[in-house]
C-alpha cells in the first residue's frame, strides 16, 4: 500500500492536536464569558442534539469506514457503496430533522427554542458528512489540511463576533456554519473523486448492519448521554459541571486515539483478505502504543484537575474538579474499549455481541442513576461514578469474550501496562511538589507537564521499553542524525 500507517498516524495526530488546541483557546473564553444559565441551556441543547444526530448518521460512519476499506481496490464497488450509503443518510437525516424541529417547536419556551432550533441545523449538515470515505481510503492529509482551515475560521469568528454574556445564539450560528462548511468541502472533494450514481444501489443490503450499529449507538445513550439528560432535569448548570470534564477528557482521548484509529481501515483490509498474521501484528502494536500514552495522560489530567478547571472556568465551575478526576480515571477504561470495539469487534463483525453487552451494562447504569435520582442524590459526581462502575463490568465481559471466543490475547494488567501505570503514578508527588511552590495555576501546569513527560518517557528510553523504542524510531527516527542515536 502506498500510504504508511506511520505517515497516516502523524497526519491524524497533528489533526487531533489542532482540534485540542482550538478548545483550549476557545473553551476558557466561552465559559468565562457566557451567563451560566444560558450556557447551561446551550449544553442541554447539545445533549439532545447529539441524541438526534445518532439517528441521523444511522451508523453510516463506522459501517462506511469498514466496508469501503474492504472494497477500495475496486472503484466501481466503492462508488456503488458510497452512493448507497449517501442515499440512506439523506433519508435518515431528513426524517430526523423534521421530527427534531417539530418536537422543539412545540415543547420549549422561546429562548430555549431558538438555541435548540439553531443547533438543529447541524442535522442538515449531517447529510453531507462523508468523512468516513476519506478515512476508509486513508486520505488523512486532506482531512487534516481542510479541518485546520475551517477551524481557524471558527476561532477567528469566536473572538471577532462573540463578545457578550448573552451571545449564545450567535455562538450557535457560528458552530452550525463552520460544521456545514467542513462537511460540504469534504462532500465536494469526495464526489469529484468518486461520483455519486443511482445505478446499482443496494439499500436493503446495508440496512441490517446499519441497524445493528445504530443499536450500539442507542445503547451508548445509557451511559454519559443518559447522565447528561437526567442532570438536565435536575439543574441546567449541572449539565455544564458534568459536560466540561467530559469534553476535556474526550479531547485528550481523541488525540491519543489518533495513534491507533488510523489502523482500522488497514485492519479491515487484512481481515477481509484473511491475513491473520499481519492483522495480529498491527493490532498488538496499536494496543501497546495506545496504552503507553494513555496512562500518563490520564494520571496527568487527574493530578492537574484543579488547574485545568481554573483555566477553563476561572473559578465558576470548581464543582467540576472531582468530576474531572473521575473522568480521567475512566478514560483509561475508555481507551481499552476504543481498541476492543473499533479494532477487534467492529472489524471482525461482532456487532451483535457488542449490542448485548452494552445493553446489559447500560441498564446497570440506568438503574443506578434511577435509584440516586429518586432519592434526590443525583449529582455530576454520582452520575460519572455509576457510569464508570457499569463500564468496568462492560470491559471485564469484553476482555473475556475477546480472549475466549475470538482467541485474541488482550489483557489490561499485562507486564507493559503495569510498568506504564507505575511510572505514571510518579506524577502525583511531582505535581504536589510543583504546586507547593505556589506559582499559580497556569505556571504550575506549564511546569508540571513537561517535567512529568520528561521523567516518564525518559525512564522508558533508559529501560529500553520495546514500544517506546518503536514509536521513537517511527517519529524521531525520521529526523536526520537521530536514527543512529536512538539505536545506541
Amino acid at each position: 500500500m502506498s500510504k504508511s500507517i506511520a505517515t497516516n498516524s502523524i497526519y491524524n495526530f497533528l489533526l487531533k492536536v489542532f482540534r485540542l488546541i482550538v478548545p483550549i483557546l476557545v473553551g476558557p473564553y466561552i465559559q468565562r464569558l457566557f451567563d451560566k444559565e444560558l450556557y447551561g441551556i446551550f449544553n442541554d441543547a447539545t445533549t439532545w442534539l447529539d441524541f438526534a444526530l445518532i439517528f441521523g448518521i444511522f451508523g453510516i460512519y463506522t459501517y462506511g469506514v469498514r466496508e469501503v476499506a474492504s472494497v477500495r481496490d475496486d472503484r466501481e464497488k466503492c462508488r456503488r457503496l458510497y452512493s448507497s450509503l449517501f442515499v440512506i443518510g439523506l433519508v435518515t437525516n431528513s426524517v430526523v430533522l423534521a421530527a427534531y424541529t417539530g418536537i422543539v417547536f412545540f415543547s420549549l419556551d422561546s429562548m430555549s427554542r431558538v438555541i435548540f432550533l439553531t443547533l438543529g441545523v447541524k442535522v442538515f449538515a449531517n447529510i453531507f458528512m462523508v468523512e468516513w470515505l476519506n478515512e476508509a481510503i486513508e486520505n488523512y492529509r486532506f482531512i487534516t489540511l481542510k479541518t485546520v482551515v475551517v477551524r481557524l475560521i471558527y476561532v477567528i469568528g469566536i473572538f471577532a463576533l462573540i463578545r457578550n454574556p448573552d451571545d449564545v445564539v450567535k455562538y450557535s450560528v457560528l458552530i452550525v456554519a463552520t460544521d456545514t462548511l467542513n462537511n460540504l468541502i469534504s462532500f465536494v472533494y469526495v464526489t469529484k473523486k468518486i461520483p455519486l450514481t443511482l445505478k446499482g444501489l443496494q439499500l436493503k443490503k446495508h440496512i441490517p448492519a446499519l441497524v445493528s450499529i445504530l443499536l450500539i449507538s442507542n445503547v451508548n445513550l445509557l451511559y454519559t448521554q443518559l447522565d447528561r439528560m437526567m442532570l438536565g432535569q435536575v439543574d441546567k448548570v449541572a449539565v455544564t459541571v458534568y459536560k466540561t470534564p467530559m469534553d476535556v477528557t474526550y479531547m485528550i482521548g481523541q488525540l491519543l486515539a489518533s495513534i491507533v484509529l488510523v489502523a482500522v481501515p488497514r485492519l479491515a483490509y487484512y481481515s477481509a483478505g484473511d491475513r491473520k498474521d499481519q492483522f495480529m501484528d498491527l493490532l498488538n502494536k496499536s494496543y501497546r502504543s495506545f496504552m503507553l500514552v494513555v496512562f500518563p495522560a490520564c494520571v496527568g489530567i487527574a493530578c492537574l484537575a484543579p488547574e485545568i478547571m481554573w483555566i477553563y472556568g476561572g473559578g465558576k465551575y470548581d464543582e467540576s474538579i472531582p468530576v474531572l478526576i473521575i473522568f480521567a480515571v475512566r478514560t483509561m477504561e475508555s481507551a481499552v474499549y476504543t481498541i476492543c470495539a473499533n479494532q477487534v469487534l467492529y472489524v471482525l463483525h461482532q456487532e451483535k455481541f457488542l449490542v448485548r453487552v452494552l445493553l446489559l451494562c447500560g441498564l446497570i447504569n440506568a438503574v443506578l442513576n434511577g435509584i440516586f435520582f429518586a432519592c434526590g442524590l443525583f449529582t455530576p459526581v454520582i452520575a460519572i461514578s455509576t457510569t464508570f462502575a457499569a463500564e468496568v463490568v462492560l470491559m471485564w465481559i469484553i476482555f473475556r469474550y475477546v480472549r475466549k471466543k475470538l482467541g485474541i490475547e488482550l489483557y489490561f494488567f499485562n507486564k507493559e501496562n503495569i510498568r506504564y501505570i507505575a511510572l505514571s503514578l510518579v506524577f502525583v508527588p511531582v505535581t504536589l511538589g510543583v504546586r507547593a511552590l505556589g506559582f499559580g495555576d497556569i505556571i504550575t501546569a506549564l511546569a508540571a507537564v513537561p517535567l512529568c513527560m520528561g521523567i516518564y518517557f525518559g525512564a522508558l528510553l533508559v529501560i529500553k521499553d520495546e514500544t517506546m523504542l518503536f514509536l521513537s524510531g517511527k517519529v524521531l527516527g525520521k529526523v536526520p542524525g537521530l536514527n543512529k542515536l536512538l539505536k545506541k
